[in-house]
């Protein structure tokens, strides 16, 4: 489990223990923390970049799914008890990932983001289509 004198070790993650909002927390993350623009993070989530704008504004009538939570925490690496609701630590402990889980991740982690977009793009009849060249491929290595 991260310590407060970890946190004091990274600067930024120690302002951001201040931040008060989901909204606020999700703008430091996004621009401050990691240098990018709510089109990027979109295409990152799947969501548009309006879907972003509005989670940072903190219009109530756009609330994160559990799911959007879970993935951001995910991509960001925090918490996502702190990214909802401010609760410390800031850092996720360190947990036992699959070998499978960690087998998928790599793979969809060496595709670059216009191949990401693509791949979120997909129609659920290409998706299964997808899945099934890769079921024959494997099938057959």
């Amino acid at each position: 489990m991260a310590t407060r004198k970890h946190y004091e070790s990274l600067p930024d993650l120690r302002a951001a223990a201040k931040l008060g909002t989901f909204a606020e927390r999700l703008h430091f993350l996004r621009k401050i923390h990691h240098g990018m623009n709510q089109n990027e993070l979109a295409l990152e989530l799947g969501v548009s970049q309006s879907t972003i704008a509005n989670y940072e504004m903190g219009n109530r009538k756009v609330s994160p799914s559990a799911q959007i939570v879970s993935r951001l925490a995910v991509f960001f690496g925090v918490n996502s008890d702190w990214l909802i609701n401010g609760t410390l630590p800031i850092l996720p402990e360190k947990s036992f990932v699959p070998p499978e889980v960690a087998a998928r991740d790599a793979l969809f982690k060496s595709l670059t983001q216009k191949e990401t977009a693509a791949l979120i793009a997909l129609t659920g009849k290409q998706r299964k289509e997808l899945t099934a060249h890769i079921k024959s491929y494997l099938k057959n290595a």
